[in-house]
């Protein structure tokens, strides 16, 4: 049982023209992330796409980044899949490589899942698993799942493993649910999937934050996490700035999208806007509307995103 990281960047997953995974752009983007304020790397989350890509290639990608040079300690990967078979050998392939953990949704096709469903999955994977089972981050995003992770559930799985499960990461944009889970299981590290709620989550004893905005301010997320107890004047401009990122820009669009649409403006590649069906890059009229409304924050991103190989 590792220390895990706590201000983390859900990647995109950058694309060469035939749709396979450009590793060289993906390993210099994280090598980016850590270099200007992360200091984990979510691998194959819901903004890196996982769900489109193939046990066989995100295994491949894993091993490629890890190769580069990039510390398996500062990875978490996404490794929940509709069986509890893959889910098995890619959280296998992860924690043999050494990554700090993984992050594993329920099934997302079966709705609505019932919590006797869920903790069923769970249980197999971790039986599936055995002795090699350590560092499960429970991935709670019902809206896109279908299978809420409940209180019930959590309370049952870590009464009968007790020290495998270490986190949990919430997307349902409720402080009220995170902070109440912060409370609840005062083992699990709970991270926010919003950056806005980064702040109030640690007061409340949170961990951290896995999100879309920090592949693209990385170091704003890093000064709130650094300075939020001070209550410093540049760590209230940084939240302000996420707020309104956030908030008032990205939710108005869809993310793995819009993030990487940001991307190739800011880099002039326009591979970077390249996604696997069955998303599509955003209509024109729309990267223009998005341009328009990011003008504010583009200063504030840290420079060579997206350039760096």
């Amino acid at each position: 049982m590792g220390r895990l990281p706590s201000v983390c960047a859900a990647s995109i997953v950058p694309l060469l023209a035939n749709g396979s995974i450009d590793r060289g752009k993906l390993i210099g983007h994280c090598r980016w992330l850590l270099a200007n304020g992360c200091d984990g790397i979510v691998l194959f989350g819901t903004t890196g796409e996982a769900a489109s890509f193939g046990l066989a290639e995100r295994r491949e990608v894993l091993e490629a980044l890890i190769a580069s040079g990039i510390n398996a300690n500062s990875v978490i990967v996404g490794t929940g899949c509709c069986s509890v078979a893959d889910t098995a050998l890619l959280s296998a392939h992860a924690l043999d490589l050494g990554c700090a953990g993984i992050l594993v949704h329920p099934p997302y096709f079966f709705r609505p899942a019932s919590d006797n469903g869920v903790f069923g999955f769970y249980s197999e994977l971790l039986e599936s698993l055995s002795d090699s089972a350590r560092d499960i981050i429970f991935y709670h995003f019902p809206e896109a799942t279908g299978a809420p992770v409940n209180p019930n559930v959590i309370s049952r799985l870590i009464d009968r493993y007790p020290e495998v499960f270490v986190g949990i990461k919430d997307s349902t944009g409720s402080l009220e649910n995170m902070i109440y889970l912060a409370k609840t299981f005062p083992q699990l590290k709970v991270f926010s999937g919003d950056d806005n709620l980064l702040w109030p989550l640690l007061q409340e004893g949170g961990h951290g934050a896995i999100t879309a905005t920090a592949n693209l301010t990385p170091n704003l997320l890093a000064r709130v996490y650094a300075e939020w107890s001070e209550n410093t004047p540049m760590a209230q401009e940084a939240q302000d700035l996420l707020v309104r990122l956030w908030e008032e820009t990205l939710l108005k669009f869809p993310i793995s999208e819009a993030v990487k649409d940001i991307v190739a403006n800011a880099s002039g590649d326009e591979n970077w806007r390249l996604v696997r069906p069955p998303l599509e890059t955003l209509p024109e009229a729309r990267c223009q509307q998005l341009s328009e409304m990011v003008v504010p924050f583009s200063p504030h991103f840290p420079a060579g995103l997206g350039t760096m190989r």
